[in-house]
C-alpha cells in the first residue's frame, strides 16, 4: 500500500508532500495527508474501511452520497453542513487499491470533538446536531437506503438471539452471570415495545444515524457550536427512538460503559434536559404523537439493549468487543444493568422533559 500513489487517485488539490497515521477510531484505518496547493498546505483525511467489519463498503458509500445529496437539494442549512467525500478520477467518492481494500478521502477540519462532555452546552449542541440532521432528511424514503449492519437496533431480534446463546453458553460463565441473564429476560416484554410499535404500523420508518455518541458531532473550537454530524457508515433505516434514546444513553450517563463501582453509575437528569432541549429544536415539527410518546422508554430499550449485546458476547468467550481485563464484558453489562435500573427511577421526570421540548 502506497499513500502516495493512493493521493494520485483522488481529485486532492495541490501536491503531496506527507501523511501521518491518526490513532483515534477502533474500526477504520485513518491517516492525515498534507498537500502543496500554492502558498497553503491543504490537509486531508484518507481512510482504509474496514471489510471485516463493513462487507460491502460500496453500499455504505452510496448511502452516504445519496443522503448528503439530498440535504443540499432540498435544504439550506448554514449552521450544520455535510461531510462530502472527495471524488476520484473517475467521479466515484471512493478507490479500489490494487489489493481490493477500499478508500475514501474528505477534507480535513480543524475542530474540537468530545467522548463525554461535561459542558452542558456542549450537550444541548449535540443533541441539536443529531435532531436537526434527522429532520432534514425528512420526506427521504428511508426504504431506499442499503442495510449495512442487518438488525442493528432490533431489540427483540438481539434479546432472542442472546437466549440462543444462553442455551451453548459454557457453564462457569452462565453461573457467573445468572443475576444479570435474569434481569434482561426478566424485561424483555418491555424491551420489545419500539419493536412490537414498528410491527403494527404506529410509528414510522426514517433515516437514523444509529451510532448517536457526542464524537460523532465535531464543533467549532472557537464557539463549541456544532458544525457537522460524521461517521455515517452506520445511517440506514430505523426509528427516531433509536437515535434519541442510545444518544441520551451515551450521553448522559455519568460514568464510563465499563464502570464497576455500580454506585457511581447514574442517569443525570440536567444532561438529559440539555440534551433533549437541543434534540427537539426542530425535530418537534415533524414526529407523530406515537413517536413522542416512545422517546423517554427509548433511553432504557437502547439501555438494555447494549446490555444484551454484551452480556451476550461474554457468554460467547468475548468474540465481538474488544476486552482489556477479565470479565470485560460481563462488567460492562453490568453497568449497563445498572443504569437501567437508575433509568427507570426516573421514567415518570423523563417523560415531563420530553414533553416539555416538544411544546
Amino acid at each position: 500500500m502506497d499513500i502516495f500513489e493512493l493521493c494520485q487517485d483522488f481529485c486532492f488539490d495541490g501536491e503531496f508532500l506527507r501523511y501521518e497515521i491518526v490513532t483515534t477510531g477502533n474500526i477504520n484505518t485513518t491517516y492525515k495527508v498534507f498537500m502543496q496547493c500554492g502558498d497553503k498546505e491543504e490537509r486531508y483525511l484518507l481512510q482504509k474501511i474496514n471489510k471485516n467489519v463493513f462487507s460491502h463498503p460500496e453500499k455504505i458509500m452510496e448511502n452516504i452520497t445519496s443522503v448528503n445529496a439530498y440535504i443540499d437539494h432540498r435544504h439550506k442549512c448554514e449552521d450544520l453542513f455535510v461531510l462530502h467525500f472527495i471524488s476520484n478520477k473517475s467521479g466515484e467518492p471512493y478507490v479500489i487499491d490494487k489489493d481490493g481494500n477500499f478508500w475514501r478521502a474528505c477534507k480535513f477540519f480543524d475542530c474540537a470533538c468530545f467522548d463525554s462532555p461535561d459542558n452542558l452546552d456542549v450537550i444541548e449542541e449535540a443533541g441539536r446536531a443529531f435532531g436537526q440532521f434527522q429532520y432534514l432528511l425528512n420526506g427521504y424514503d428511508a426504504s431506499r437506503l442499503h442495510v449495512t449492519i442487518p438488525n442493528f437496533h432490533d431489540t427483540r431480534k438481539r434479546i432472542l438471539s442472546l437466549e440462543k446463546t444462553i442455551k451453548y453458553a459454557s457453564g462457569d460463565r452462565k453461573t457467573v452471570a445468572q443475576e444479570e441473564i435474569s434481569y434482561i429476560l426478566d424485561n424483555k416484554k418491555l424491551a420489545f415495545k419500539l419493536c412490537e410499535l414498528l410491527d403494527e404500523g404506529k410509528i414510522p420508518l426514517r433515516v437514523t444515524h444509529n451510532d448517536t455518541k457526542c464524537n460523532n458531532v465535531i464543533f467549532r473550537k472557537d464557539t463549541l457550536k456544532a458544525l457537522a454530524v460524521i461517521d455515517l457508515d452506520t445511517i440506514m433505516p430505523g426509528l427516531c427512538a433509536y437515535d434519541f434514546g442510545d444518544g441520551a444513553r451515551s450521553i448522559c450517563s455519568t460514568t464510563d460503559e465499563d464502570e464497576q463501582d455500580l454506585s457511581l453509575v447514574k442517569f443525570d437528569l440536567e444532561r438529559f434536559e440539555r440534551f433533549s432541549k437541543g434534540y427537539f429544536k426542530y425535530l418537534k415539527e415533524i414526529l407523530t404523537d406515537e413517536e413522542k410518546d416512545t422517546l423517554a422508554l427509548s433511553v432504557y430499550i437502547m439501555t438494555l439493549e447494549l446490555a444484551a449485546r454484551f452480556l451476550q458476547d461474554y457468554l460467547n468467550g468475548d468474540v465481538y468487543f474488544k476486552v482489556r481485563m477479565k470479565n470485560h464484558n460481563l462488567i460492562r453489562a453490568r453497568c449497563q444493568i445498572a443504569l437501567c435500573k437508575d433509568i427507570l427511577t426516573k421514567l415518570d421526570k423523563m417523560n415531563e422533559i420530553v414533553n416539555k421540548h416538544l411544546q
